[in-house]
């Protein structure tokens, strides 16, 4: 086999593994989105929490719209909603105040990814 050869083997080889990794990172895809974005226990969470007074005005509002109706979670997830602010403005603030958790999470994965031969 010629070095020519070798080299589209590899590549062959390359692509098809990618197209493999392709469609389970796919069906990975499908079976979140057919899952909905809140358990009825977290939605309850979150209801409960807003009740208690233990979340800022911007995420009790939200809970509020949609508890009353007036906005849905997947909405708001998937960026639909006209709401969708009132959650950013509490997920920058948790981002920033929990900023070092964050960071080391994401190394701790790094290195376990990286234990099993995964790059990212």
């Amino acid at each position: 086999m010629t070095r020519e050869e070798e080299i589209l083997a590899e590549l062959a080889k390359a692509h098809a593994e990618f197209n493999v990794a392709q469609a389970d990172l796919q069906s990975h895809l499908d079976k979140m989105r057919a899952q909905p974005l809140l358990s009825d226990e977290e939605r309850k969470a979150l209801e409960e929490l807003a009740e208690k007074g233990e979340l800022d005005d911007d995420m009790t509002a939200l809970v509020t719209k949609v508890k009353d109706g007036e906005d849905t979670w997947d909405a708001v997830f998937s960026g639909e909603s006209p709401n969708g602010a009132l959650l950013q403005n509490n997920l920058s603030r948790l981002v920033a105040e929990h900023e070092l958790e964050i960071a080391e999470a994401w190394e701790d994965l790094l290195d376990e990814e990286e234990e099993k031969g995964n790059y990212l």
